[in-house]
Parts: structure tokens; C-alpha cells; sequence
């Protein structure tokens, strides 16, 4: 009698332990949820406008006055292309058309990543107008026939929308929204895919669209070690696949510049 009443209490144990952990993990999920909505830095709520970046810029634009003195005046004022860019957009313009892209995107994407600089070096090592990484160019040089060196202006803008295309291949398919995947594609540009495929599955887990750059753009800061406890929930190694990632306001801040730059690029760049 004593053995089963000691069974019966263990029993008993193990099922209010596990009931405490099921209560414990939907407070927590509740917890990251209003977090998400309210409270993460540089975030903005869900009530907010859900129009794309292009719709509001667009729309911006159509009512800005060069004449009123409270306009942006990085979209009242020409686009000075420097010199070693100009005599570049032939070959800008030949490999956008090549793979798909607007030329004035890519644009865009050069002045985030270099300001123009063909000789610009990161502290990591990427290198030129579009920033490839060593490991990323030589790879690049070893399967793709028309990308010999990736150092030289030239071949540099060849592999920086090469690997672009890439990425926009690595998210898109049949029946998504394009411009969406082109933000998950410069996300993962700048990050790296990993840290796209993380936030992807942390949108999953959250009944969230992975496919949106909102979504993705929300979550991406839910990647920081600080909120190690949820990614034991969504990953059984407990971390995520690409470990913790803590410059997510980077990658955020890169995305949206681009967008921005390539709108203003669009009002005053004929295609």
C-alpha cells in the first residue's frame, strides 16, 4: 500500500510539473507576443500602416513640393552620380537586365554598400562596390563562367548581383509577392541566409507569415541571446541554426535605406 501510494504521489508530481512547464511556455509565448507588438526597440506596432515601403514613398512623393521648405531634400534635390559610377552603368545596366533587376536598384544597393567606393574594405573583409567576401567571391569565381576576379569594379558589380540574384531565388517562388522576396534577399545580403531562414521559423512558430519582410523584420531581433529561452521551444539544439545574431539593426536599417535610396533613385533616374 505504501509503494503505491508513493507511486501515485510521484505520478501526481510529474503530471502538476508538467502542467506548471505548459502553463510556463503559453505565458511566455504571450509574453514575446506583446513584446513583438509593443515594446521591441525600433520596431514599429502591427497597427500600423501594413502598406509596402514603396506604396508610402511613392505616395509621399506624388504630394512633395520642391518649393516648400519642409520637403526631404534627399528627394528635392538631382542625383549627382560620381564619375567612376557613371563611366560603370553600362555594365550596371547590362547584368540588372541579365538577372532581372532594376539598374537603379542595384544602384541603390552599391551606395549602401560601399558609398561609391571601388576600393572600399570592411573590417571583415569584403571588398569593393558591392562588398563580396573572400570566401563568397572565390566561390563565386569557381562556378559561375563569366565571374573571373572579383576585385577588379567591373567584376565586383557582375558578382555582387549574381549573389543578389541568389538570395531573391533562395526565397522566391511561384505566386509570392516579388518585391517581398527582394527584401528578404537583401536582408540576407547583408546577414547572411541564416539569419533569414532563423527569423523565418520564428515567424513559422508565432503563426506569422514567413514570406513578409515585416514579419521577418520583427523577429529578427528575437534572434539576440537574450531570448535564448524561447529558442529552446523552437530549436532543439536550444539556439538558433546560425547562433545568436545581435546586429539585427543593422540589417533592418540596410534594408530599409536601400528601398528608400531606390525610390529616389526611381523619381529622378529614367529607366
Amino acid at each position: 500500500m505504501l509503494f503505491n501510494r508513493n507511486k501515485r504521489k510521484a505520478q501526481s508530481s510529474r503530471i502538476s510539473k508538467r502542467a506548471l512547464n505548459q502553463a510556463g511556455h503559453r505565458i511566455m509565448v504571450l509574453l514575446f507576443t506583446l513584446s513583438i507588438a509593443v515594446n521591441l526597440p525600433g520596431i514599429q506596432p502591427k497597427s500600423t500602416n501594413s502598406s509596402s515601403l514603396i506604396s508610402i514613398e511613392a505616395s509621399q512623393d506624388s504630394t512633395t513640393s520642391t518649393d516648400d521648405g519642409n520637403s526631404d531634400p534627399s528627394l528635392s534635390s538631382p542625383i549627382n552620380i560620381p564619375e567612376n559610377i557613371s563611366s560603370l552603368l553600362p555594365v550596371i545596366k547590362k547584368y540588372s537586365k541579365i538577372y532581372g533587376f532594376d539598374w537603379r536598384l542595384i544602384l541603390a544597393v552599391i551606395e549602401q554598400e560601399s558609398s561609391f567606393r571601388h576600393d572600399a574594405v570592411s573590417p571583415r573583409g569584403a571588398y569593393g562596390l558591392l562588398q563580396i567576401m573572400p570566401e563568397t567571391g572565390e566561390e563565386l569565381v569557381s562556378n559561375v563562367s563569366h565571374i573571373y576576379d572579383y576585385r577588379t569594379p567591373e567584376q565586383n558589380i557582375v558578382a555582387g548581383i549574381h549573389y543578389l540574384w541568389m538570395q531573391f531565388n533562395r526565397f522566391y517562388s511561384k505566386g509570392l509577392d516579388s518585391l517581398e522576396c527582394l527584401k528578404l534577399a537583401l536582408a540576407a545580403y547583408n546577414a547572411g541566409p541564416g539569419r533569414v531562414l532563423d527569423a523565418q521559423k520564428l515567424a513559422i512558430y508565432f503563426s506569422e507569415d514567413p514570406n513578409k519582410w515585416e514579419n521577418v523584420k520583427t523577429f529578427l531581433p528575437l534572434l539576440s541571446r537574450e531570448y535564448y529561452t524561447l529558442h529552446t521551444y523552437v530549436w532543439e539544439t536550444g539556439k538558433p541554426r546560425s547562433g545568436y545574431f545581435k546586429n539585427y539593426r543593422e540589417t533592418i536599417n540596410y534594408v530599409e535605406k536601400i528601398m528608400k535610396n531606390y525610390e529616389k533613385y526611381k523619381k529622378y533616374l529614367a529607366k
